[in-house]
């Protein structure tokens, strides 16, 4: 079954942060609603502004004229997030839109795992980038907009989504980068904020590709030898899972302040399959 899986950022920090919820969700593909508690409802309405945020950004980048799409616009936070953006663009990219800029919004791409050499069955790893843009000097840029509160470097840094997004990039990248194999020292992550227009940037070089890369193995490694998925035992992080009334967890809902502030967004579905990548690059 794993080996159906085509696994991502989301997925492994799924089974990091607790093995029950990953095999109900990505082995099991068990849908089951949480409490619709005034939280969860204030949690639905922020995550909806998050993706109309996204596919907005998402038009931008793709050429839509920045006047047209300001003007079908009627959330103000979403309006406060849309200046906040064309002002950090314009200092910040200011080559995005014109004829020499290569850009790619919502770009999937894919590489393989093997975690066992005894048994050299490849995974599929695949990141979906909100934006990739090469500069001229070569290096290549992985933007991800971010709708909750801003996060502090040192989280970010060692969230899977930042070892996924820079290591896929690292060995299926080469068809931006002239057929040419990537160097990880041309690779750059950014993340921006939304709520301030801030910024956290991540570089990358050899020595934590080959730290991501173990990483990456160890997880896989661990999982594909599971034949259980025990719950996590600690239960705080159960504040935030869908499945907690499944499970039995009886927690208090968090606020929506403690959502932002507890959870980084997850970037792709909440399963995979191949009809979801619309550009594979092994």
């Amino acid at each position: 079954m794993l080996k159906d899986l085509i696994l991502s950022q989301s997925s492994l920090q799924d089974y990091v942060d607790c093995p029950r919820r990953f095999e109900l969700r990505y082995l099991l593909d068990l849908r089951w609603p949480a409490l619709e508690t005034q939280q969860a409802l204030e949690l639905e309405v922020s995550q909806q502004r998050g993706h109309d945020f996204h596919h907005l950004l998402h038009q931008h980048a793709m050429g839509v004229a920045a006047e047209v799409l300001e003007s079908t616009i009627e959330d103000e936070t979403m309006r406060r997030w849309w200046r906040n953006y064309l002002t950090w663009q314009e200092r910040n990219l200011p080559n995005l839109h014109g004829m020499s800029a290569k850009r790619w919004a919502e770009m999937t791409l894919t590489t393989t795992l093997i975690p066992d050499v005894n048994e050299p069955s490849p995974l599929l790893l695949a990141a979906k980038y909100d934006l990739l843009t090469i500069l001229e000097d070569g290096r290549l840029l992985i933007i991800d907009w971010k709708t909750g509160r801003p996060q502090r470097r040192a989280i970010l840094a060692n969230r899977l989504q930042t070892i996924v997004y820079r290591y896929v990039l690292s060995r299926a990248g080469a068809w931006m980068n002239g057929g040419q194999p990537v160097s990880p020292g041309q690779i750059r992550m950014i993340y921006w904020f939304a709520e301030d227009g801030s910024t956290v940037e991540l570089d990358y070089n050899a020595e934590l590709q080959i730290l991501d890369e173990e990483r990456l193995l160890e997880i896989t490694g661990e999982l594909v030898e599971r034949f259980e998925f025990p719950l996590v035992s600690d239960d705080r992080i159960c504040r935030f899972c869908t499945y907690r009334t499944l499970c039995e967890r009886t927690v208090e809902t968090p606020t929506l302040d403690e959502w932002e502030d507890g959870q980084v967004e997850a970037d792709l579905p909440v399963s995979i399959s191949l009809d979801d990548l619309e550009e594979i690059a092994l």
